[in-house]
């Protein structure tokens, strides 16, 4: 009877063990969610991400401070004169403006096409040793161009652009202040002028850029990118005396607002959501 009482009782031990293990108080390994916590999961879409828009729709809009030069020589026709005190003259360096629109068209190149206010200027001046008389000049030409490049562009954030293209242009005006002093020291000078006679209708030009644009926001940068301007046509007409072109070193800056391209994606069905074939069942 000892016996059997010993092997009953290690029979159902394992279970009474068993029964203990699985009535005790278990702890869940289930995190708690972000919203219990009291920390709100930060959402990674707010935060501005330089490795996104690369093609964004940009437009810029900025000024510029243009150091030129020209060349000019007689013109060789029956019009020609020697060229006198122009050979004498200074260039002014004088402020342009431009806008525009520059965008990606690929990861390494960007296209740039706008308007832009270009400025030439050139002066003179004579005073005497003998006498109060002084002669003067100062003359401002204005031009309307039409930049398109094409720009190597490397970076995301910080973009390096580097490029060339063309810049037809159209003349505004030429305005001519012109001082003239008599030798008791009188002003006689003529009244200010402003007219397009003489200048060519249209003429184009060589253009060359390089410079950098930061991207401080999602929906706006800043750029400095200075460009070099080499005249292709001469801007007088054919009967003028002289023959010129015009030169410029124009270092341009501005900033750059960008509309970001569309991210949304077409859903596609799951296939497996698609719903079956009833099929009937026997």
């Amino acid at each position: 009877m000892k016996q059997l009482a010993v092997l009953t009782l290690l029979i159902f031990s394992p279970f009474v063990n068993h029964a203990q293990i699985s009535t005790g108080k278990v702890e869940s390994t289930k995190k708690k969610p972000a919203s219990e916590s009291g920390k709100a999961a930060k959402n990674p879409e707010n935060k501005y991400d330089p490795d996104k828009g690369l093609m964004d729709f940009t437009a810029f809009i900025g000024a510029g401070y243009s150091i030129g030069s020209h060349k000019i020589e007689p013109n060789g026709d029956l019009f020609g004169r020697p060229l006198g005190i122009r050979e004498e003259e200074k260039m002014v360096n004088r402020w342009t403006y431009q806008a525009g629109i520059r965008n990606r068209i690929h990861r390494y190149l960007s296209i740039e096409g706008g308007l832009s206010i270009d400025r030439y200027g050139e002066s003179y001046e004579f005073k005497s040793q003998t006498s109060d008389s002084a002669y003067s000049y100062d003359r401002k030409y204005n031009m309307l161009t039409l930049p398109i490049q094409l720009y190597f562009t490397y970076g995301k954030q910080v973009q390096f652009l580097a490029g060339a293209g063309i810049q037809p242009y159209i003349p505004l005006s030429l305005k001519t202040k012109t001082t003239i002093m008599d030798s008791l020291g009188r002003d006689v000078s003529p009244a200010n002028s402003k007219t397009i006679e003489g200048l060519s209708s249209a003429g184009i030009n060589l253009i060359f850029s390089a410079g950098v644009q930061y991207r401080f926001s999602k929906y706006a940068s800043v750029y400095v990118i200075p460009s070099y301007s080499l005249g292709l046509t001469n801007i007088y007409g054919k009967q003028e005396p002289h023959k010129e072109w015009l030169n410029a070193l124009n270092i341009r800056f501005g900033m750059a607002f960008h509309f970001p391209e569309s991210t949304k994606e077409k859903k596609v069905k799951d296939p497996k959501s698609v719903k079956e074939k009833k099929k009937f069942k026997w």
